[in-house]
């Protein structure tokens, strides 16, 4: 259905990709605003010697229904590859390798491993809410703070060992503050789905859609217009009107676009948060030894990176062996974000050393990639919070709102929450 006139898309991350794909596809006028140089959001790849390195998002769930649509639309299916390499939990100095997928943790006791299961029965019993859509079933459990639920009814190794190792993958921090309700999707889709990635880069799908859109980059929006109904924004290059604005940016950058937001809009784009990382990639000679492609570092010996990743492990020929990635998550990666790359370098590379140092012996610090809205954080009581946010909708007029914080996290988190936004507003 074709709007009364321009739409304009804030940000060129996968959900404002996904508004703009549908509405043009719908015979609409866009203009996709985005202030970096590039589209992806945290969907980003670099080139180093001949091999494409994610330093963003990782994986594509074979759940992702939107995002492996738009993978065929677009021709990218047989540049799918399937993850399975093992992972690695590195416990009182040993590392403790886990085969992808399995809920058995060699790095904590049976007894530890059998409590885990109490985990497994809520979770089947609400199968019907574990998907993006599911949110209103689960508002008990967003009542729920995890650490707390963890060591009532799992134990302290249950805590560090695995609830701990599901978080850092699916909501990229510690699970202190975490809602119950995100854990058990995250848990969910960790036993019930598979991986892939791009071989050419998971960016490649961002970059295929942007190439059919008009994408003004390196152009920031510096505030929404209008009172009760929209009708543009003030831009750093000027001002555009339009019949309707999307906002597809991160909770945090919405809130300082639009002075006169209502009480439960403030209050969620207030509280709302995102994780911060100033990733590191580390080049040179890798121990032949290596077998393992993710590797969670134990925090309970004062290790202050959160894991590891070595590229050429995520597939089969997926990179020369000569790359580590660290990821300081948590407190440390908050600390680090807005410092001076030679500061992150040196603070990284002493953790690192000092959690493996065999494997990091011959490893030079050669890039920083500053992820300041890494992943959406669902804290307790944000499910309810969100809902209340998202009822708000239409105040002002015109304005509707996309982003991975909309619909779960994750890629498809985002493409969902930019299509519905899309069908929203051709339908108002």
């Amino acid at each position: 259905m074709k709007t009364r006139g321009k739409v304009i898309v804030i940000g060129a991350g996968m959900a404002g990709l996904t508004a703009a794909h549908f509405l043009v596809e719908a015979g609409n006028e866009v203009v996709v605003l985005e202030q970096d140089s590039r589209p992806g959001g945290r969907i980003q790849s670099i080139e180093r010697n001949g091999d494409t390195l994610d330093v963003g998002a990782q994986f594509i769930h074979t759940n992702y229904a939107l995002t492996l649509e738009l993978t065929r639309k677009f021709n990218l299916e047989s540049d799918l590859a399937k993850m399975q390499s093992s992972d690695m939990m590195l416990r009182d100095g040993h590392f403790h390798i886990i085969p992808w997928g399995s809920v058995r943790v060699p790095a904590i006791s049976l007894w530890s491993q059998i409590k885990m299961t109490r985990m497994f029965l809520p979770m089947l019993l609400r199968k019907k809410h574990m998907g993006l859509e599911g949110w209103p079933g689960l508002l008990d459990m967003d009542k729920l703070e995890l650490s707390t639920f963890a060591r009532l009814k799992l134990n302290e190794e249950c805590l560090d060992y695995m609830v701990r190792a599901l978080m850092l993958t699916y909501s990229m921090s510690e699970p202190e503050g975490i809602s119950l309700a995100y854990f058990m999707r995250s848990l969910h889709m960790y036993v019930t789905t598979g991986a892939h990635c791009f071989r050419s880069g998971n960016d490649v799908l961002p970059r295929a859609m942007a190439r059919n859109l008009d994408v003004r980059y390196d152009t920031t929006v510096e505030a929404i217009l209008g009172n009760d109904v929209v009708r543009g924004v003030r831009t750093s290059r000027g001002e555009i009107e339009a019949a309707g604005v999307i906002s597809a940016v991160p909770s945090p950058a919405l809130l300082p676009l639009y002075a006169n937001w209502n009480a439960d809009q403030r209050a969620f784009l207030e509280q709302f948060a995102y994780s911060k990382m100033p990733l590191v990639l580390y080049e040179g000679e890798l121990p032949a030894a290596v077998n393992y492609w993710g590797g969670v570092f134990d925090r309970k010996a004062g290790h202050r990176v959160s894991f590891i990743t070595f590229p050429h492990m995520k597939y089969e020929r997926a990179s020369k062996a000569r790359y580590l990635l660290a990821w300081p998550l948590g407190s440390l990666g908050a600390e680090l974000i807005d410092s001076p790359e030679a500061t992150v370098m040196q603070n990284v590379t002493t953790e690192l050393r000092r959690a493996m140092p065999v494997e990091a012996a011959s490893l030079e610090p050669s890039c920083v990639v500053r992820h300041p809205h890494t992943y959406p954080q669902y804290r307790l009581g944000m499910f309810e919070m969100l809902l209340r946010f998202k009822a708000a909708e239409g105040k002002p007029s015109g304005l509707y709102f996309a982003g991975d914080y909309n619909d779960g996290g994750l890629i498809e988190g985002a493409a969902q929450s930019g299509y519905r936004a899309a069908r929203r507003l051709m339908a108002s």
